[in-house]
């Protein structure tokens, strides 16, 4: 199992025991809930009974117990009715409104809440009760979602920042990497520039000392690559396509005959602002990576075209293609799929392509047994 695996693990982890400490909050809000509702309603039938009391008791009773139940129901909305349903009083309803209309379709809300409760007066004369969710019990079943969406609001804050924190910090340390390993080449080109002067003047081989000047070139290229990581700006206006050909024709003497190149370019591409030893990087960057997919047989190509306000450079191979899992993760910095590398190469070419260039990169298209599209998207 690899780091990326155990992270997935780990965040998966994390937000299953959010999920289960929101759902055990809300279940044990509602057996809460459950338990004051059923109060309540023993509440309204003790209201029911105080009611009756006083219209079926003896005038000189003593009505106190009886007058102060009825008075200390301040949060219950009761809505009292006779035996058709007609409203004769109500008691304690949220709304401002005290129109008939209002009250009727409080009276409709209620009776779906729950059963009335009978009042028998006198006989023939009865009467009901109708009765919603208090005030406090609305407060008990809202606290807790408001709470846990303040919560879940600012735990994905602190993700997003501490995600873009880290971000930039990773950012920083490759750009620091890159740069000191472009210092680090520096020394030892120029000593071997000088070596290959004098081995022209101890007249050695030209064309050895040729070769050894293209690799030297090369090297002082992977420096320069190396040495621009990090550094944003529009750059200089370059034309994509020479670039696109140069990087091919590069390759296509240093890979297998097994391989067909294919490159699929407008006449009319435009020239953009660049940087082109980077963009050149990230294309000879997708070229290998689909190479090595290939496993060294197969159809590479390398097409574009123009839309309104960009370009757009697709490199398809036919290789073995990726899985929903590896396309997720293939431009994590460390994720890689060889046996060798160290999973920075599409990590590298996003970011160049992202913050050096403005664009966007892409898998456009990748599936088991159907190949790759690499896509990049550039403003023209």
């Amino acid at each position: 199992m690899d780091l990326y695996q155990i992270k997935n693990l780990w965040k998966g982890a994390l937000l299953l025991s959010a999920v289960a400490i929101g759902a055990l909050t809300l279940w044990y809000t509602e057996q809460f809930a459950a338990r004051l509702r059923a109060e309540e309603e023993r509440r309204v039938e003790l209201w029911a009974e105080a009611v009756t009391s006083i219209v079926q008791s003896d005038p000189e009773a003593d009505l106190t117990l009886a007058t102060r139940i009825i008075e200390l129901n301040t949060t219950i909305p009761l809505i009292l009715t006779d035996a058709n349903g007609v409203v004769l009083n109500h008691r304690n309803l949220s709304a401002r409104d005290t129109s008939s209309v209002a009250i009727e379709a409080e009276l409709k809300r209620m009776m779906a809440y729950a059963d009335p409760i009978l009042v028998h007066l006198l006989p023939g004369v009865d009467q009901f009760i109708y009765r919603n969710e208090s005030t406090n019990l609305r407060r008990l079943r809202f606290y807790p979602r408001f709470l846990l969406g303040i919560i879940g609001t600012y735990i994905l804050l602190a993700y997003i920042g501490f995600s873009r924190a880290r971000k930039a910090e990773q950012d920083r340390v490759w750009t620091g990497m890159a740069r000191e390993t472009a210092h680090q080449l520096g020394t030892p080109l120029s000593a071997l520039y000088g070596w290959t002067a004098l081995l022209e003047e101890d007249g050695a081989s030209p064309a050895a000392v040729a070769e050894i000047k293209k690799d030297l070139a090369r090297l002082q290229t992977v420096a320069d690559r190396f040495s621009k990581i990090g550094i944003d700006g529009k750059g200089q206006l370059g034309d994509v396509s020479e670039l696109v050909h140069h990087t091919v024709d590069y390759l296509q003497r240093r890979s297998s005959e097994d391989i067909t190149f294919t490159v699929e370019l407008p006449e009319n591409f435009p020239h953009i602002p660049m940087q082109p030893v980077l963009l050149g990087w990230v294309v000879e960057n997708l070229m290998r990576n689909a190479m090595d997919a290939m496993d060294g047989k197969g159809d590479l190509t390398i097409s574009g075209q123009v839309l309104a306000r960009k370009i757009i450079l697709d490199v398809t191979d036919s290789g073995k293609g990726m899985t929903p899992r590896v396309k997720r993760s293939v431009f994590n910095p460390g994720f890689t799929t060889k046996t060798r590398g160290w999973g920075l190469g599409l990590s590298l070419s996003k970011r160049i392509i992202e913050a050096g260039h403005k664009g966007h990169l892409t898998v456009y298209r990748s599936a088991p047994g159907e190949g790759s599209t690499f896509r990049i998207e550039l403003p023209s």
